[in-house]
């Protein structure tokens, strides 16, 4: 391998310098390419020639990059002919998208690292999973042989529509480019994900293609630049998957982290899309940066932004750095990587949705697709520059920082009984990403102190509960994650104080708390002390799959007795139990308090599937269900209880089989909308019909059961809930329905006075917004619609409009906390004060339908699990209590 290993920083500056003098503005056999369409900006952008013998992607395309967009299944095709002729490109399939459209992956290096890629690849496996348990000159010497590994992933938001584009031009100047790129690829292995969420840019690119005539308009008022709701941005289940890396809800998060762990790149890059006004965004990052992120990941950040502003300022272009994208939220593109000890970076282009394939900006210049590309393209090219000049320290950072984390002297190790509903679903989820979960291998007494508190006491653990040490390579991800709080920088938080006292808009990019145990509703707690007998947990071959949401799929039956079946609540398995069981028309039994049979407890929330009046294979859909959720289902020989209610009780209600139907269109919210819907679809498994919001009648609602009304505007009658809408679904409601509204749905209820909720009045000076907040809460636990929760559940909080309680104190289901109430995250003071004692979730009766109302979305990003059950006890079980024995 032909080593480089410049000296300092100045040389890869240099060294830049020198390529996007020459290389980009007319070097020796370089010319302006031909496949790269119409560009605005008068820079010569003048690239290395190509091998003649591969396709550019003009010439594959039949146009040029720019003129138009390409599709996802033509970028494959692109990729794969690139694969066919190049003996530098090996082109991988990760998995595939909701709508089984392939996830790619090429890896292009040169020949000779390519014929031991696998080499390459076990090798970073070892240094990044094992630094620890290798001879320190043993690993040094594979620090010194191994290629930097990196990954550029292009397309996360389907709107962004520019950066797989880009894509196509990268892959065909390193697979054919001469000169430099040969060098570049003999240092590293770059890693192209080319369209990372194919399903939103599927949606985008039809969405534009109908509204657009026989030449495309460069004004805004165009439709084509107005995105049709849900806009291309989500994937299909309009979840944003640049926000769900460390949760992973989504299907192609998992592919990708599955992908991830099988490389380990030290450099990581999302490229993405900003207001069309703007410039180009690259790091170094905005404030605050994530405190569990390595200080070597923050030296880099600023060597990166050094490298792309040289070649941006050889070509007259503008951008920015350290404003608007921070690295303190764990789950995008670049902070997740981060937090596993690679260089993880955001890059954004102006464009965005409304950008179209050109479009005139407010001075009157014209923004063209091509200019976007091509800048997008600069930047990935000078990225693999100062990855591969740079590829020994890169590779010795990465390794140093895991191999720090894996000595760690103070450990921490966080422990969780295996008894809480969603405790395995916790330890699977840390497991997807490589976190080492150990389970206690007998009962131990052990001083802990719970992730809320300083104090440590005494806790015995029984056998079998989790554990998860920090002294192990991804100790950050696993501290991040496992953690109640994040601290943020002390002078960030007094810049945010002084922008409000002054009126302005705050900082808080994203939510500022995400404790998995607060979410996941599982007590979590930590010692700094040796704990013994540990013993590795497995979560099984199904680590990778779709059941993530769910325990493994070790259920059983036990017991004996033919009376029929008592299913536990189980937390989002029970639910689902609960939906397979309406599909399959099993008739079964809520229990709404506890009672114990033949010496077993159980809680309410439990089901009982009486063998009597169900259908003669029910034995099979029982076994069934118990493998698939993970429950321990148990037989029962009798209905008598030794205390509590029988299974024959009124309060064992009968529950009958519903039909939910989820609102959608113009004027709601769509992540709010996608969140639901794949909670309910998925996870649950429970028949959706999707509703639209235009041209709603009262024959799209006859033989519903439960209308899910999402967060979003509605309007006051000549909304996108216009009066004909509203109307019928008034109609609904009051004859007997069940709506579950959430959010600023508040406005319309009210405007409709179907409701005694009302937005709490903001006093002389209105309440700070709240960015993202996890609260302590209050419960009404006699409510069948809180049947399952033990205990009262954190919520987070967003924004700042807050709801009061209702008089009738029976319908406020889950109120905030009176006193002291933040357990995580960043609240003002104002707002921590005007919070305490709102209400959260409330019930009302209307007529003789019901309301179900959520302040705070109960399913955001389908991650937050705390509030989902109150939500699903109505969807699932609501109808069947009937209005009168609602609260």
């Amino acid at each position: 391998m032909n080593l480089v290993k410049p000296s300092s920083e100045a040389l890869v500056v240099g060294w830049l310098a020198l390529f996007f003098a020459a290389g980009l503005q007319g070097s020796a056999g370089a010319q302006e390419p031909a496949w790269l369409g119409e560009r605005s900006d008068r820079a010569e952008l003048a690239l290395p020639t190509v091998n003649a013998k591969l396709p550019s992607p003009a010439e594959f395309l039949g146009y040029r990059l720019g003129e138009r967009f390409t599709r996802s299944h033509e970028v494959r095709a692109y990729f794969e002919k690139l694969a066919a002729v190049s003996p530098r490109l090996e082109l991988f399939e990760y998995g595939h998208s909701y709508e089984d459209r392939p996830l790619l992956l090429a890896a292009i290096s040169s020949p000779e690292n390519l014929a031991r890629l696998a080499a390459i690849r076990d090798r970073q496996q070892l240094l990044a999973n094992e630094p620890a348990g290798i001879e320190d000159e043993e690993r040094q010497a594979l620090v010194e042989e191994q290629p930097a590994i990196l990954w550029l992933g292009y397309g996360v938001h389907g709107d962004e529509s520019s950066s797989p584009e880009a894509a196509l031009a990268t892959a065909y100047l390193l697979a054919g480019g001469q000169g430099e790129v040969e060098g570049w690829l003999d240092e590293t292995v770059v890693l192209i994900d080319p369209v990372s969420n194919p399903d939103g840019r599927e949606r985008y690119i039809g969405d534009f293609e109908q509204q657009r005539g026989r030449l495309a308009s460069s004004w805004r008022s165009s439709a084509e630049h107005r995105q049709r709701w849900p806009g291309g941005r989500f994937n299909h289940y309009l979840i944003d998957l640049n926000r769900d890396w460390s949760w992973a809800t989504q299907i192609e998060t998992r592919h990708r982290i599955a992908a991830y762990r099988q490389w380990e790149p030290v450099v990581h890059v999302d490229l993405h899309e900003m207001d069309e006004e703007s410039s180009y965004f690259f790091p170094p990052s905005a404030a605050p940066l994530n405190p569990f992120i390595d200080q070597r990941v923050e030296y880099w950040l600023d060597i990166f932004g050094r490298g792309n502003a040289q070649a941006f300022d050889d070509l007259g272009w503008l951008y920015f750095k350290a404003e608007d994208f921070d690295l303190f939220y764990p789950g995008y593109g670049d902070s997740y990587p981060s937090l596993r000890g690679a260089v993880g970076m955001t890059y954004e282009m102006a464009g965005g949705g409304s950008a179209g394939t050109r479009v005139v900006l407010s001075d009157g210049s014209t923004l063209t697709l091509a200019d976007r590309v091509a800048r997008h393209l600069v930047t990935s090219l000078a990225t693999l520059e100062t990855t591969a000049t740079k590829r020994l320290r890169l590779v010795s950072d990465f390794v140093a920082s895991r191999l720090e984390n894996q000595r760690e002297k103070s450990p921490r190790t966080y422990l969780w009984e295996a008894g809480w509903a969603e405790a395995e679903a916790l330890a699977r989820l840390l497991s997807l990403h490589g976190i080492a979960v150990e389970r206690l291998g007998r009962r131990s007494d052990l001083e802990v102190r719970p992730t809320t508190s300083a104090v440590p006491r005494k806790h015995r653990f029984q056998s079998g509960a989790y554990a998860v040490s920090s002294a192990q390579p991804l100790g950050d991800l696993a501290r991040t994650l496992l953690e109640t709080n994040t601290s943020m920088p002390s002078r960030f938080l007094l810049e945010q104080r002084q922008r409000l006292e002054q009126n302005l808009e705050t900082e808080f990019y994203d939510i500022t708390a995400w404790a998995l145990p607060l979410a996941f509703q599982v007590p979590v707690w930590s010692s700094d002390q040796p704990v013994p007998d540990l013993k590795a947990y497995a979560p099984g071959a199904n680590g990778f799959d779709e059941a993530i949401e769910l325990p493994a799929a070790r259920g059983a039956i036990e017991g004996a007795g033919r009376v029929g079946y008592l299913v536990p609540w189980g937390g989002l398995a029970g639910y689902r139990a609960a939906a397979r069981l309406q599909s399959a028309g099993v008739r079964y039994r809520l229990a709404l308090t506890g009672f114990q049979i033949e010496k077993q407890p159980y809680g309410p929330g439990s089901l009982f599937v009486p063998r009597t009046g169900n259908p003669e294979n029910l034995d099979e859909l029982i076994r069934d269900i118990a493998h698939s959720t993970g429950l321990t289902i148990e037989r029962v020989g009798t209905s008598f209880s030794t205390y509590g209610i029988s299974l024959g009780s009124d309060k064992a209600q009968r529950v009958r089989p519903v039909r939910i139907g989820l609102l959608g269109g113009r004027g709601i919210q769509a992540t709010s909308f996608g969140a639901l819907w794949h909670l309910l679809d998925r996870v649950v498994e429970a028949p959706v019909t999707r509703l639209p919001m235009s041209g709603l009648r009262d024959q799209d609602l006859a033989g519903l059961d439960v209308v899910v009304l999402p967060d979003g505007r509605f309007g006051n009658g000549e909304g996108p809930l216009g009066d004909a809408a509203s109307g019928a679904l008034e109609r609904w409601l009051r004859s007997g329905g069940l709506l579950i509204a959430v959010g600023r749905s508040l406005d319309w209820l009210q405007h409709r006075e179907l409701t005694d909720l009302a937005w709490r009045e903001e006093e002389s000076k209105p309440v700070p917004s709240t960015p993202g907040a996890a609260v302590s809460t209050l419960l009404n636990g006699n409510s069948p619609l809180t049947a399952g929760l033990t205990a009262a559940p954190a919520v987070l909080i967003q924004g700042s409009r807050l709801v009061k309680p209702l008089e009738d104190r029976h319908g406020n289901l889950l109120r905030v906390a009176e006193s002291d109430p933040v357990v995580a995250g960043m609240m003002w003071q104002e707002a921590r004060e005007a919070v305490a004692g709102t209400l959260l979730v409330g019930s009302e009766r209307v007529d003789r339908g019901r309301l179900v109302y959520f302040a705070q979305d109960p399913a955001f990003r389908v991650f937050w699990r705390s509030t989902m059950p109150i939500l699903l006890n109505a969807a699932l079980h609501g109808p069947s209590w009937g209005v009168d024995r609602l609260p």
